[in-house]
Order: C-alpha cells, then structure tokens, then sequence
C-alpha cells in the first residue's frame, strides 16, 4: 500500500503540471534566433554656416557703370541762326503807288494807300504789297520793315519789326499781306503813317539789295464807327 501511495502522487503532479510544463520536443529543438534589432538611420551630414558678426559695418564697394544707350536729350541744333538784315536809316518821300529803282529792286505796288483798323464799315483791312527783284537767280530771300510814325506828332514813332519773310510767286515777285497785327502798337495811333524797307539777300545771308525807306504813301487810319443821330 505504501508502494502505491508515491505513484499516485507522481500521476496527479505530472497530470497538474502537463499544462505549464514545455513540450519535451520543443525543449530539444533548435532556439529561434531573436529578431533583429533596428539600424539605426544615420543623421544627415549638416554644414555649419561659417560665423559671422551680424554688428560689423559693411563697406559698400563703389560700383563704375559705363553708359551705353543713346541720352534721352536730344542734341541741340548746331546750325547758326539766320541772322536779319538791319533796315537802312535813309528816310525818303514818296507820294506814288509805284517808287524808283533801288539797288536789287526794279520797283513795288501796293493795293491800296490806307489800312484801317478798329470796329466799323471802314475798309480795306489790309493792304498787298508786291516787290521785284533785279537778280532772280541771286535772291535767297526778301524782308519786309515795317514801322509806324504818328501823323499829328512826327516824333512819336515805334520801333522797326523784326522783318517779315516775303512769299515768292510764280511771277517772280515777292509778295506780302500787311495787317493791323503785324504792326507795333498800332492802337495808339488814330492816323499813322507806315514808313517801310525791302532788303534783299543771297545764299550766304549777305545783304545784296535795299531800298530807301518809304514813309508816306501808306497810312494807318483809325475807323470810326457810325453812330445814329
């Protein structure tokens, strides 16, 4: 009996212990190896940025730029002028529609002796005056001076225009429209006389003809406008 007790023992221990006790085979085969350990990534290769001293004071290197476009400025003209040509002081009377040969001039007309000006019936408002040349081929150009001379005080007189450029017709003359605005002050004048000169130049700007100034054939006549009785 007490042979039978330890086996009994044995039995109920190792039926117990079946469920927590390995497997035999298992124990005998081959240990699996343990799973890899991670690599770990290698950190990027970083450059360092060289020091600096963020309180030094920069030196600004001067910079030459050389300008290769054509300037916004246009040149300015280096042609000279064309210089006018002065009036001749010689005062003459002359009564005719029609005056005297003078040197580079055969002679000049005029539409009408009188230039009215100021509101009215008046008329003519102004008056065409037409000059010939004694060289057609040498004349450039012909200038045209004009002033005014009171009629009832002779020495109030203005000053000589700067010279009015002649038109040139087909004929050969040369020809010119006289008006009240191509007259210095003519509204302080009620009766005037236009005392005036031609003076003829060449290619070169040379003076090469004038005439005596004429100073009473023309008038400048103030209108005076009608009134009702």
């Amino acid at each position: 009996m007490k042979k039978i007790i330890p086996f009994i023992l044995f039995g109920l221990i190792f039926s117990s212990c079946s469920g927590g006790i390995p497997n035999l085979a298992n124990l005998i085969a081959s240990p699996t190896a343990p799973a890899p350990v991670d690599t770990p990534t290698p950190l990027p290769t970083v450059t360092l940025i060289p020091t600096q001293d963020l309180f030094a004071t920069l030196t600004a290197t001067p910079i030459t730029v050389t300008p290769t476009e054509t300037s916004l400025i246009p040149d300015l003209p280096t042609d000279t002028p064309e210089p006018l040509p002065l009036f001749s002081p010689q005062i003459v009377n002359d009564t005719s529609t029609y005056f005297t040969q003078s040197k580079g001039f055969l002679g000049a007309v005029y539409s009408n002796p009188i230039l009215y000006w100021n509101s009215g019936p008046c008329s003519p408002r102004n008056i065409k005056i037409s000059v010939f040349v004694e060289d057609l081929v040498r004349t450039h150009k012909v200038f045209l001076f004009m002033r005014l001379r009171d009629k009832r005080n002779t020495l109030l007189v203005e000053e000589w225009s700067a010279g009015a450029e002649m038109i040139k017709a087909e004929n050969g003359s040369y020809n010119y429209n006289i008006r009240t605005f191509n007259l210095r002050k003519y509204y302080y004048h009620k009766e005037a006389w236009l005392e005036y000169q031609f003076v003829a130049i060449d290619k070169d700007l040379r003076v090469f003809g004038r005439t005596p100034v004429y100073d009473r054939n023309l008038s400048l006549v103030m209108c005076k406008p009608v009134t009702s009785p």
